[in-house]
């Protein structure tokens, strides 16, 4: 029997009949992968999942997609294999949903539903491009990537995969580890004559590398947008430049629009972390309020923080703990790590700790070094100015080249909170942009693109810098150059 490469879409529905009048001990019947998926080229062949059991001794099958069936349930080493349809001219079914029943052995039921189909579209397969993030922009497809660190040929001892996070409950789907090799899957959102028409939900999620006693061992990046960040460019003083930021759906490009200011800001990162962390669950920082953030069984998750100290201010400890800014430590410069400042990111080269995909970087700060606000931007009046939430930045050498960078704000080192406001109480403003680089600066800290918009009058007073020092436990926004 052939093993298909392919599992991956299930709808995790179970349902406990209880058919006794006493109950004796627990029971449990689960599918971890939630579906099995086979390729269009394999239509007809044989699709294996595994299933976890507790207290079940027997289990049959009550109903299949036509032209499917369950050629195997092996309860020893707990496989369920499924053939697939050969063709589909007498009305087979490309897809469905096969509902087992288990048993236990005094009589009660436990039921599940697994979801099967025909994959349409090909796999996108990342396994020879490591990264520690991987771009998803096609609907209906199924990703591959080795479950290594970094993605690279380094192994983890992994014993199972699964989500950390996500920004809604359907970024990703069907989550599941074979022979080393990691898959998810991303549904469309809308329904389209043709797959070219359909969307993705955008979004972003991480998947995490777990051993067999639960514990975190590495994580990767999903970066679901319906945009194409490797050829929506820009070229910077000799560099070319992703024109969105690192986990962004779109660039809003000036737009007064709040649904593109939003989506436009992606993730914020730390100097020298590699795992994201959210931003402001609405596009105006309302009430200082996190992004939520849901497990892959859709359960709220939040942002923690903690105060950088020999425990959680290295290395381990954060890679351990994604899910938790780390404060800055007073005696280290602010830094999150609490002993030394490492060079995590480099401005030569692509390092384990770099955040962006196979081929981009993090890039230093002489990338920005050519720009500044556009002069027409600069002159604009306040209230309008107000409303793009962010600067049209041109090249000094050639006005004629503009490039909009979204004013996202940070999370701030002291205590995390969002901060998109200029407290200055001389020149209080609206927002203000920061862009991390990987140069680093005296004093422990790092290089950061940054400008803001400054105004009391209908005047503006606007301030740019391409190398602004400042204190590495500040999360801010990137943008990725290619390598």
């Amino acid at each position: 029997m052939r093993r298909i490469y392919n599992i991956a879409i299930i709808i995790a529905a179970i349902a406990i009949l209880c058919v006794g009048c006493k109950k004796e001990g627990t029971q449990s019947f689960t599918v971890p992968s939630e579906s099995i998926l086979i390729e269009f080229a394999h239509a007809g062949d044989t699709g294996i999942t595994t299933f976890q059991s507790h207290n079940i001794s027997a289990i049959d099958v009550t109903s299949t997609p036509k032209g499917w069936s369950v050629v195997d349930i092996d309860m020893y080493r707990k496989t369920i294999t499924v053939k697939s349809p050969e063709s589909f001219e007498n009305e087979e079914e490309r897809s469905g949903t096969i509902s087992l029943r288990g048993y236990t052995p005094n009589g009660i039921k436990v039921t599940i539903s697994i979801y099967v189909a025909i994959l349409e579209t090909p796999d996108v397969n990342y396994c020879d491009a490591p990264a520690n993030c991987y771009i998803a922009n096609k609907p209906n497809t199924r990703y591959l990537f080795n479950a290594n660190i970094g993605g690279s040929a380094t192994p983890l001892n992994t014993d199972h995969i699964e989500i950390v996070w996500q920004t809604s409950d359907d970024v990703v789907k069907y989550v599941d580890l074979h022979d080393g090799v990691a898959e998810f899957y991303i549904e469309a959102t809308e329904e389209a004559e043709d797959n070219a028409a359909k969307r993705v939900t955008p979004g972003n999620a991480l998947i995490g590398a777990y051993d067999a006693a639960g514990e975190l061992l590495w994580t990767w990046h999903i970066w679901v947008t319906n945009s194409n960040p490797e050829q929506q460019t820009i070229a910077l003083n000799g560099k070319t430049l992703m024109n969105i930021n690192l986990g962004a759906d779109c660039n809003s490009n000036g737009e007064k629009d709040a649904a593109k200011i939003g989506s436009s800001y992606g993730l914020y990162y730390q100097w020298g972390r590699r795992t994201p962390i959210v931003g402001p669950a609405s596009w105006n920082f309302s009430l200082n309020e996190d992004k939520t953030m849901y497990t892959g069984k859709g359960y709220e998750r939040k942002l923690k923080y903690e105060a950088s100290t020999a425990t959680t201010g290295n290395i381990s400890w954060a890679n351990s703990n994604p899910m938790t800014m780390i404060t800055g430590n007073k005696d280290n410069a602010y830094d999150w790590l609490f002993d030394g400042h490492e060079q995590l990111w480099s401005a030569n080269a692509k390092s384990e700790h770099d955040p962006c995909p196979a081929g981009w970087r993090i890039p230093d700060s002489s990338v920005y070094a050519n720009l500044t606000i556009n002069p027409v931007d600069d002159d604009m009046a306040w209230s309008e100015a107000q409303g793009m939430y962010g600067w049209r930045l041109v090249d000094k050498n050639d006005e004629s080249k503009s490039y909009f960078f979204t004013a996202a704000g940070r999370r701030n080192y002291l205590d995390g909170r969002l901060d998109i406001m200029n407290d200055d109480m001389e020149r209080p403003v609206p927002w203000s942009g920061y862009y991390w680089t990987a140069s680093t600066a005296d004093d422990g800290m790092a290089e950061a693109m940054f400008f803001d918009l400054n105004s009391q009058t209908r005047s503006t007073w606007n301030g740019f810098s391409s190398a602004e020092p400042m204190h590495r436990a500040n999360a801010m926004p990137v943008r990725c150059v290619r390598e």
